[in-house]
């Protein structure tokens, strides 16, 4: 266990040249038949979702007023050859379809190193978010960290309007599931209320083959 300064966390949109560390950090978390962020979706357009501002877009992090450090997110780079510059951005085009389509991804930055992100799934329904996947890396958890994600995202979405927040999870995650009550969300089909709510008839779990459930889903009002 690696002792984390939560104030010395960047929460920053994945950039291309992240993807691999992203990747890296979420692999062999997941069922292939659940697909790759607890939704129906059999991959992510990691490409697609990529960041390409000229500068970092990031989440709000609590800790960092309190403490009143600066964050350290910053060194210095290797060089690379024309070659491996090549190699490192996509030639891939990405049209503003394609961006939306294939959601955000957001990223725990500490010191250059990516220790947890969190996936935002696409959604057009007005004042909608849903989260599919949120991971930390083995050395970084019981820290704080995945709540500082969710919990980051959330004001995020909250101030672009949005009212509610639905959790794609593992269907076997029992681990998923602890998390996210703790958090404040309740799972789809535990409440009376949600007979009469039009709105959440839409987000139903996913079901495999026989219809065997692939994921929980819970969701978290505003």
């Amino acid at each position: 266990m690696v002792r984390l300064e939560l104030d010395q966390v960047v929460m920053r949109r994945m950039k291309e040249d992240d993807i691999e560390a992203v990747k890296a950090l979420i692999k062999i978390t997941m069922p292939r038949s659940t697909g790759v962020l607890g939704s129906s979706r059999p991959s992510w357009d990691y490409v697609g979702s990529s960041y390409r501002g000229t500068q970092d877009e990031t989440l709000q992090n609590p800790y960092c007023r309190i403490s009143g450090k600066t964050p350290v997110t910053k060194r210095p780079r290797r060089r690379i050859g024309p070659k491996e510059k090549d190699k490192e951005m996509s030639t891939e085009t990405i049209t503003p379809e394609r961006e939306q389509a294939a959601g955000q991804v957001w990223v725990a930055d500490c010191e250059s190193d990516i220790i947890g992100c969190i996936f935002r799934e696409s959604e057009n329904r007005a004042g909608i978010g849903r989260i599919c996947r949120c991971v930390t890396g083995s050395w970084y958890r019981r820290e704080g960290l995945g709540r500082l994600l969710v919990q980051s995202l959330e004001q995020r979405e909250r101030e672009s309007g949005a009212h509610r927040v639905y959790a794609h999870v593992p269907y076997p995650s029992k681990v998923g599931e602890v998390f996210f009550r703790k958090l404040g969300y309740r799972q789809y089909g535990e409440g009376s209320d949600e007979e009469d709510d039009e709105e959440m008839k839409l987000e139903t779990p996913e079901r495999g083959f026989l219809g065997y459930p692939l994921t929980k889903v819970f969701f978290k009002d505003l």
